[in-house]
């Protein structure tokens, strides 16, 4: 079942406007046997490049001093998740991150590697549960595997990401930084001309 085919017409309004409410219905009706995932990928595209706008008008009161009121509209480009407004949003959020001083994590000449800072990506077993489940509760399992965290680790700090797998399900990157503990780390593999350090712990 394709929503090239039979699905296509549904993913449309009555104006022909892409939405996304009906992909994701469709994604989650369907999800149990097997979805066209290729063909959600390519209604996202039709959806991220159709423009949409949102229509503003500023009235002035000047009745008393001319006896109209001024109007002036303003159509204002929508900020949809991939398109240009987005990430013009985004790179105005996170552009601190290139003024910052750039400083030393751990010395990798240390006897002793401690670092504050870990990369973890979290993945979802394909056994555990459908793909509808595993989308739907992500962002609660995330919370609560962040909060355990702060439990045992104090203030904690993050910047994350997810996206999904080939086969479906999510996935998500995470970058923290633990403001009252430090991991011991070693040396775990070259990845092209990059060292790569694990945190010890991790195996414990």
């Amino acid at each position: 079942m394709s929503l090239r085919d039979e699905f296509r017409k549904g993913l449309y309004d009555e104006e022909h406007k892409p939405r996304l409410a009906y992909a994701k219905s469709y994604f989650m009706d369907n999800s149990e046997e097997d979805p066209d995932l290729e063909g959600l990928e390519d209604f996202y595209v039709d959806w991220r490049n159709y423009d949409e706008y949102m229509v503003i008008q500023k009235q002035t009161e000047s009745l008393k001093t001319t006896g109209e009121v001024d109007k002036e509209t303003f159509a204002i480009k929508c900020s949809k998740r991939g398109n240009d407004v987005y990430w013009w949003r985004v790179d105005k959020r996170l552009r601190f991150l290139y003024e910052l001083e750039d400083k030393v994590l751990f010395n990798p000449h240390a006897s002793v590697k401690s670092s504050n800072v870990l990369f973890a990506t979290l993945t979802y077993d394909v056994n555990r549960c459908s793909i509808r489940a595993a989308w739907e509760n992500i962002g609660e399992e995330f919370n609560n595997w962040v909060r355990n965290l702060r439990k045992k680790y104090g203030r904690t700090s993050y910047l994350r990401g997810w996206e999904a797998s080939k086969k479906g399900y999510p996935h998500i990157h995470v970058l923290m930084v633990f403001h009252d503990y430090s991991f011991n780390v070693a040396f775990s593999q070259l990845k092209g001309y990059r060292q790569v350090y694990r945190s010890i712990e991790k195996r414990n």
